[in-house]
C-alpha cells in the first residue's frame, strides 16, 4: 500500500469519527459514549501504524561517504 492510500485510509476514518461524534448520540443513544471511545482508539492506532510508523522505519538519512562535514551515527 502506497504512502497516498495509507493517508486517505486515515482520512476515511478521521471523517467517520467526526460523523460519530456529531450525530453519535442521536443515531445509537446510549451506546455513544462507547461507539465514540472505540471510535478514537481506532483512528489513533491507524495512525500510529499506517503514517507514524512507516515514518519512524525510514529513519534519518544517512550521510553519504566522503562527503566534507558528514558525521557518522553514534
Amino acid at each position: 500500500m502506497g504512502p497516498a492510500a495509507r493517508r486517505h485510509v486515515v482520512v476515511v476514518l478521521l471523517v467517520a469519527y467526526v460523523l460519530l461524534l456529531l450525530f453519535g448520540q442521536r443515531v445509537l443513544g446510549s451506546g455513544a459514549g462507547v461507539a465514540v471511545l472505540v471510535g478514537s482508539f481506532v483512528v489513533g492506532f491507524a495512525w500510529l501504524l499506517l503514517l507514524v510508523a512507516p515514518w519512524a522505519a525510514r529513519g534519518r538519512p544517512r550521510p553519504q561517504a566522503g562527503v566534507r562535514g558528514a558525521r557518522p551515527r553514534p
